[in-house]
């Protein structure tokens, strides 16, 4: 039994010729094209975090229980973007040597914060402290986004072309979403005025447009049912959708082509393109939500605090938010989050002696940051993957330079049914900021000792 893989934000594996059934994740072409007749991904966990906002404090490792997380201090834009990826019994089959299919179960949930540069430091603990220090901005403005789902995942890869050196393979995956929690939030142009009296200042609101919006779903769950129930009516309640991914990969073979149980010498270039995650989830909009203006009513920091504290749920929330502000406006009865949708350009190269290296380019088709619709984004734009790898054994080396204009460098191992890895290891700095985060994966497929006879497993 072996590990292998190549998922999303599993970087240490993009291109591996072990890849199987958590390939797809990456490139639907993919798995015509593994050393494997089947494949097992029993289990694999996934998270990752962008921030510049976010840093823990007091973080020694291994014993990280008093670390504290804090907010950075100064003026500066803000983001906090993380992805959770949690798959369950993915598997591949190849049919035959030009043919191939894979399923798949996985949660995924991503969340993206933003905002436009304003000021925060230490003595900052009450509303009035906080648009004191920022009364030189001009307006506040941010954002938030959230998508969970749950998919299915089919996906079917055959040979397109294929000569005595080349092969060029195309896959298709179709997902079959059910909608988890979808929620997004607006703060727009919002201003206010500073009145300066002989104790203290006031600091009364002169526009701004607000929103918010969450799941019906998240309104079913109740004290009157038990664990079960409350689950069972909340898939109930959750809307389901259909996407799809595509890709092709071409392999350029070495001249003298070889093989042995340990040094898998398939190629000179592997080269892949695929198209990913194209659809949105859907999701109906619980009444409790609005779209909220400020015109003429008076409203200062001492109001929105006294309305806004103790609000125990979503309902108390649009009211508190309706008796300060002049206008409130129903949402749609639906709303939609599109998936993080993206053209991912791969090149794998085969150094010899199990050394590999692998680029990727992600263009991000989505955009978290439009001020107009809900999307959410993956976190990788580019990234360089040296690797030595053998069937059980695996050190990898992931560096890449993010969406959100980080660079990261990180570290996997693999050995024999496990991989795991760290997206950056920045995090062992002391008071580091909160990126990177992690992933794990449990794998199983068949193999043989025997020295292999051709290019893909045999068949006979």
């Amino acid at each position: 039994m072996v590990t292998h893989g190549n998922c999303q934000q599993f970087h240490a594996l993009h291109g591996s010729s072990f890849a199987g059934a958590s390939s797809i994740f990456n490139n639907p072409a993919s798995p015509n094209n593994s050393l494997h007749r089947w494949d097992l991904n029993i289990f694999s966990f996934q998270f990752a975090n962008s921030t510049n906002t976010l840093y823990a404090k007091n973080m020694k490792f291994p014993a990280i229980g008093n670390a504290t997380i804090n907010l950075t201090q100064g003026a500066q834009e803000r983001n906090i973007n993380t992805n959770l990826n949690l798959n369950f019994l993915n598997a591949m089959y190849r049919i035959n040597k030009k043919q191939a299919v894979a399923v798949g179960l996985r949660m995924r949930m991503n969340n993206h914060i933003q905002s436009n540069a304003f000021n925060l430091n230490d003595s900052i603990g009450r509303l009035n402290a906080f648009l004191s220090a920022n009364r030189n901005i001009p307006q506040i403005e941010g954002k938030f986004t959230n998508a969970g789902w749950i998919e299915a995942n089919l996906n079917y890869a055959q040979v397109l072309f294929e000569t005595g050196n080349s092969r060029l393979s195309g896959g298709i995956t179709f997902q079959m979403m059910k909608s988890l929690s979808g929620a997004f939030a607006h703060i727009n142009r919002l201003t206010y005025l500073e009145s300066i009296r002989p104790t203290d200042s006031i600091y009364s609101l002169t526009g701004g447009v607000g929103s918010f919006a969450y799941s019906a779903n998240m309104d079913t769950w109740s004290s009157n049912f038990n664990t079960q129930g409350n689950i069972s009516n909340f898939i109930k309640a959750s809307k389901t959708a259909i996407g799809f991914s595509a890709g092709l990969e071409y392999i350029l073979y070495q001249q003298n082509d070889s093989y042995n149980e340990t040094e898998p010498k398939i190629y000179n270039w592997k080269l892949g393109l695929s198209l990913m995650d194209i659809g949105s989830n859907q999701y109906n909009t619980s009444k409790f939500t609005g779209k909220f203006f400020y015109n003429n009513r008076i409203a200062n920091d001492r109001d929105i605090s006294n309305k806004l504290s103790n609000i125990k749920n979503a309902k108390e929330l649009r009211d508190s938010l309706s008796s300060l502000l002049d206008t409130i406006i129903t949402l749609p009865r639906t709303f939609s989050i599109g998936n993080p949708a993206r053209i991912i350009l791969n090149a794998d190269r085969y150094l010899g002696n199990n050394f590999f290296i692998n680029g990727q380019l992600t263009i991000p088709l989505s955009n978290s940051y439009s001020s107009t619709g809900h999307s959410t984004n993956e976190l990788s734009l580019i990234s360089l993957t040296p690797r030595w790898e053998t069937r059980n054994w695996g050190i990898f080396l992931p560096i890449q330079y993010n969406l959100y204009g980080l660079f990261w460098a990180g570290f996997a191992i693999k050995a024999g049914p496990l991989l795991a890895g760290f997206h950056h290891l920045g995090l062992l700095k002391k008071d580091p900021l909160l990126n990177g985060g992690g992933y794990i994966m449990l794998s199983i497929h068949p193999f043989s000792k025997k020295q292999m006879k051709s290019r893909l497993d045999c068949f006979e």
